[in-house]
């Protein structure tokens, strides 16, 4: 049987691409190799939240009709009231999870255990042959598809100088609660990265540190833990607007503008912040002696080296000095990357890829085929998506886009001319 539609990865993007398709009359189908739906079960943390609201959710903004909506979700789970009553538009990580598990089991195309190892395009029947591997039944099978939507997501950014050690004591924050359990006490631990993720899992430690009698340090090469900036103005730039804008730039310019964006979407809320800074108040103020941690800003890490416990080999930006930090732990929070799928080398001829370093790049569909019509990405094309590529709010509006093309009209009517600032240069004044 050959399918309409073929959805690789189910993280929350493809997740509300499934969502919105059961009310289409189309055959789909969606894999991925994990055995369930899980979204960053290692960062779960007690009490993080999104950074966006509950109306961000999988399918509102484009359909707040259907019933996937966060608001449905507790009204089904006899949660609507309490939920009122608490008077926040920001959920937790671990309420995001669950409604997303909710959404899941209400949709038979999804399908987990399964691993997609090949992609092929058949030149005779005129389609993609995609070939998938369950995990389960150990059975290889091949799916006939006319599109393909990649959702596979982005991989953690570790630092080359790390590799070579033991991941039992150097690990990415996406494993933090995976390995919290195994911490020992009265460990030196040091977190690596000023961004979102970073400022959850210190403050993490730094409220256990007291029981564990923890050492900590919070290291950056930034020059402040710099909050994200979040006015209202600046809220426009997630907006359809200005992602037309950007994507008519050079691709150049983008990668440009892009490194001058960190504020944006690289920052810690600043709520977070005066916790953390609070905590630390609260805590010396209980204590005779400095406490046992160390934030460190400026100071870059350039190489390592293990004796006992591990060095960790600093340079400081601005003072252009070295210096040396010891450590037992090393947590990393440095982020993600994209990485290019190796079942798509088959068909490398038939993808939109930049001529220097060879990563895709999209239309304003969100198409990466040089057909401009039959693979779609979800994440991952920051090139030509911009910061907001890996916004949960967009993935809604991005899915409706892409729907839309696959459908060849508008189904989903997108709103247009959101942003009162007028990003590029007017014609005349």
């Amino acid at each position: 049987m050959k399918y309409d539609i073929i959805g690789i990865g189910i993280g929350p993007f493809n997740l509300s691409l499934a969502a919105l398709l059961e009310e289409h009359n189309l055959k789909t189908i969606f894999f991925d190799k994990a055995p369930r739906f899980e979204w960053h079960s290692g960062l779960m943390i007690e009490r993080t939240t999104l950074q966006v609201p509950f109306l961000a959710d999988l399918v509102t903004i484009v359909n707040p009709k259907s019933p996937f909506t966060y608001i449905n979700y507790l009204r089904e789970q006899g949660k609507i009231f309490r939920f009122c009553f608490k008077e926040s538009f920001y959920v937790t990580r671990m309420e995001y999870n669950l409604y997303c598990k909710w959404v899941a089991s209400q949709i038979e195309s999804l399908n987990f255990s399964h691993t997609v190892t090949e992609i092929d395009y058949n030149e005779i029947h005129q389609c993609y042959e995609v070939s998938v591997i369950d995990l389960i039944n150990c059975e290889k099978k091949v799916y006939l598809t006319d599109k393909i939507v990649l959702g596979v997501g982005s991989i953690p950014n570790v630092p080359k100088i790390t590799e070579r050690f033991s991941k039992e004591h150097i690990f990415h924050s996406s494993e933090y609660l995976h390995r919290k359990q195994y911490l020992k006490k009265g460990s030196t631990i040091t977190v690596l990265g000023s961004g979102q993720s970073g400022g959850e899992v210190f403050f993490d430690l730094l409220s256990s540190r007291p029981d564990l009698d923890l050492k900590l340090n919070w290291v950056t090469a930034a020059d402040r833990f710099f909050p994200m900036e979040n006015s209202k103005f600046t809220y426009e730039f997630t907006s359809m607007d200005y992602i037309s804008y950007f994507n008519r730039l050079p691709l150049s310019k983008r990668r440009e503008v892009i490194n001058k964006q960190d504020i944006l979407y690289k920052g810690i809320n600043d709520e977070l912040i005066s916790t953390i800074y609070d905590e630390l108040y609260h805590q010396q103020m209980k204590e005779e002696q400095p406490l046992p941690v160390k934030i460190l800003t400026n100071s870059l890490l350039e190489d390592m080296e293990y004796d006992e416990n591990y060095t960790l080999k600093m340079r400081h930006l601005e003072e252009e000095k070295t210096f040396s930090v010891d450590t037992d732990y090393l947590i990393l929070a440095t982020g993600y990357r994209y990485e290019v799928p190796h079942f798509l080398q088959p068909i490398e001829g038939r993808l939109n890829k930049s001529q220097n370093d060879g990563t895709l790049l999209s239309s304003e569909n969100y198409t990466v085929d040089v057909n401009d019509n039959e693979i779609f990405m979800q994440n991952g094309c920051v090139d030509s998506q911009g910061i907001i590529t890996s916004d949960l709010g967009m993935g809604p509006y991005r899915n409706a886009t892409i729907i839309n093309k696959i459908l060849g009209h508008e189904h989903y009517p997108l709103e247009k001319n959101i942003a009162f600032q007028h990003f590029g240069a007017l014609e005349t004044i």
